[in-house]
């Protein structure tokens, strides 16, 4: 495999896993809303989850898409 190619997957794979996480989140966020606690428990979980999704493909987009100063 080239570097390319390489550096395609991965930018891929970091945008999956953002698009998962934010899916996640909006999924769970209407039932925030809610007065029952076991709503709030059920949804609280999944969106914490998402948010960690979508800042860690944030995170790996970054670091892995920075250039070096010359």
């Amino acid at each position: 495999m080239t570097e390319q190619v390489l550096s395609k997957i991965i930018n891929g794979i970091s945008i999956i896993t953002m698009l998962a996480g934010l899916f996640g989140m909006l999924f769970c966020f209407p039932f925030l809303w809610s007065g029952l606690m076991e709503d709030l428990v059920g949804a609280g979980f999944p969106f914490v989850g998402g948010s960690i999704l979508f800042g860690t493909g944030l995170i790996s987009l970054a670091v892995f898409n920075k250039r070096e100063k010359k």
